[in-house]
């Protein structure tokens, strides 16, 4: 059971390969139509049946390039038997300059442009339209006027002012619809072309100021953060806590990376959640096992009590392959305006932290 149009029209990523699916059925309706047109106009059996036959052979380019997968051969041989074999055939049988057949040779040319790309465009437009000239050049000659004055055969009928008249309208609505299809094909494919750049810069930029692993605010966003907010040294209740995971290398060599990513992840779980709390501006891991919270408190009691919290949070954490590691982590903890600037903030809260550490772990020292 083959696949729906549709949907092999939506598996092609190459926006050239959506256009030449779009022309070969393009070129299939339009042959098929000058068919039935020419059965309408009377025209002898053969030339109906050509159009037919132009139709299969089109189908079988179709199958050739996206059923068999071969779109570079089926994509050249449509655009040389379009071109030097159905535009002229259709143009000759159908009053050549005297008819809209003209039209459909720009169209062809058009068809070239949209599917092919690269040296063999070139080459293609400069052969077609050579091609294209010299037929419109014969087809004059050859009209029965001009042949009958210089004993020439008949290769291009007259038409009456009806026929003509006719044949033109019909050509317009036919390259017109096209054309204008074409067109909508185009801007369509822009505009989810844009969306899908708009949605990958929007992923990009968040990769860029996020950690990978934890989810939350790298390095770089923390001080792209700070550096941007300088009021923050003027604050009354800004606070800046760096929170150290307790013997984490020690974790790392007894149970091996993978538990401590795991550990990691989890506790970036926990510090994800304090985003979910208007208080807290900023969540961020520094570094390593160091992690940073810029959060507002109304006095050092809360303060210490939101660190605490958070504390205890880590403490619960479990990871399953071995359940009886107990996490704690170590605390320093700063207010914003006893510094007046970025160097000295951070300088006080790892000062902090280091006193932590040096007083046993898995406590919170301030200089509040």
């Amino acid at each position: 059971m083959g696949k729906p149009l549709k949907e092999i029209y939506n598996e092609q990523k190459d926006l050239r390969d959506k256009m030449y699916l779009f022309s070969l059925f393009g070129s299939m309706a339009m042959v098929l139509i000058c068919a039935v047109s020419m059965v309408v106009e009377g025209n002898r059996l053969w030339t109906v049946i050509f159009n037919v036959g132009a139709a299969i052979v089109l189908l079988i380019l179709f199958h050739l390039g996206f059923v068999k997968g071969k779109k570079g051969i089926a994509r050249t041989f449509f655009i040389y038997f379009v071109n030097m074999i159905v535009m002229p055939y259709l143009f000759y049988i159908n009053g050549g300059v005297n008819s809209g057949m003209s039209i459909y040779l720009l169209a062809g040319l058009l068809i070239i442009v949209l599917s092919e790309h690269g040296v063999k465009r070139y080459i293609a437009l400069i052969l077609c339209a050579v091609f294209h000239v010299a037929s419109i050049m014969v087809s004059y000659n050859f009209m029965s006027e001009q042949a009958e004055g210089k004993d020439l055969p008949v290769l291009v009928p007259d038409m009456d002012s009806f026929s003509e008249v006719y044949d033109t309208a019909i050509s317009l609505i036919i390259v017109g619809v096209c054309m204008g299809s074409i067109l909508i094909l185009l801007f369509n494919a822009y505009d989810k072309e844009k969306k899908n750049n708009e949605e990958l810069l929007n992923t990009l930029a968040e990769i860029a100021i996020t950690d990978e692993l934890t989810g939350i605010s790298n390095r770089r966003n923390m001080f792209n953060y700070l550096e941007m907010h300088d009021e923050l040294f003027a604050s009354e209740n800004r606070y800046i806590a760096m929170i150290d995971i307790d013997q984490f290398k020690k974790i790392n060599d007894t149970y091996g990376h993978l538990f401590g990513d795991e550990v990691l992840s989890r506790f970036g779980n926990v510090l994800q959640a304090q985003n979910e709390d208007s208080e807290v501006e900023l969540v961020a891991r520094y570094g390593g096992q160091e992690f940073v919270l810029l959060f507002n408190a109304d006095s050092k009691e809360k303060a210490i009590e939101r660190i605490e919290n958070i504390r205890q949070q880590l403490k619960k954490i479990r990871i399953e392959k071995y359940p009886d590691v107990n996490l704690t982590a170590s605390v320093g903890l700063v207010l914003c305006n006893k510094h007046t600037n970025l160097t000295m903030l951070l300088k006080d809260a790892d000062d902090c932290l280091y006193e932590a550490k040096k007083a046993g772990r898995d406590r919170i020292i301030s200089s509040l």
